[in-house]
């Protein structure tokens, strides 16, 4: 039976994609002009960001990535109210969600301090019991290092959660972590080569439904 919950944020949770995108694009072109497209990014969008800085180093030949990082940090800052637009039914959701008995945590490849501020800002941070950041592990999503790390903080098995995203990297941390998979479809469907998500939604409110539905009927 399903117990817990792991969301991820930027394009799940928040309507952040754009915003996220603008921010890795102004950075690798201040460093490597021309190297990354638009479209590139697009597709790259939930990687860990430690793999797209390193990335990035690389295309310009700047030796430390933290040159790098603290150039996309600077204009997260200051761009940081674009990053924090919830989704339509996703604070009311979540709400449900915990009064459900569901235990809810953030899995993302954002850094801790952006993920923190975006939650408070959105006013949904003190709905969550576990935070787990890029910058709380050695491996970001598709690794399987961050959803174990928020079933040990929160006393689950693999079992008894569900991963929802709405990336790739997302089912693919899922799948390594043995935890079932969900994909919030905000930006249109996507078709799956070779990770496949257990289960795919349009949009927040028919995914509470379901797991409201299943909660009253003894557990998915």
């Amino acid at each position: 039976m399903i117990q817990a919950l792991l969301f991820d944020l930027d394009g799940t949770l928040l309507d952040s994609r754009d915003a996220v995108i603008d921010a890795v694009a102004y950075t690798a072109e201040e460093y490597a002009p021309g190297h990354f497209s638009r479209e590139e990014l697009l597709a790259r969008f939930g990687e860990s960001f430690d793999d797209f800085l390193a990335a990035v180093a690389q295309a310009a030949g700047v030796p430390d990535k933290q040159e790098v990082l603290e150039k996309y940090f600077a204009y997260v800052r200051e761009n940081h109210a674009r990053h924090v637009r919830l989704f339509p039914y996703v604070k009311e959701g979540l709400e449900k969600l915990k009064q459900a008995g569901y235990q809810l945590a953030v899995v993302t490849n954002k850094q801790r301090e952006f993920a923190l501020a975006g939650l408070k800002q959105a006013g949904i941070d003190k709905l969550f019991e576990v935070v787990v950041a890029v910058d709380d592990v050695a491996k970001g999503k598709p690794s399987a290092e961050p959803v174990c790390k928020a079933l040990a903080s929160m006393g689950r098995r693999p079992e008894q959660a569900m991963m929802i995203g709405d990336s790739r990297y997302d089912v693919l941390a899922a799948v390594a972590g043995g935890v079932s998979s969900v994909v919030l479809e905000w930006y249109g469907q996507e078709e799956w080569l070779y990770a496949t998500p257990d289960y795919r939604y349009a949009d927040f409110e028919s995914f509470v439904t379901d797991m409201m539905a299943a909660k009253a009927q003894g557990g998915r």
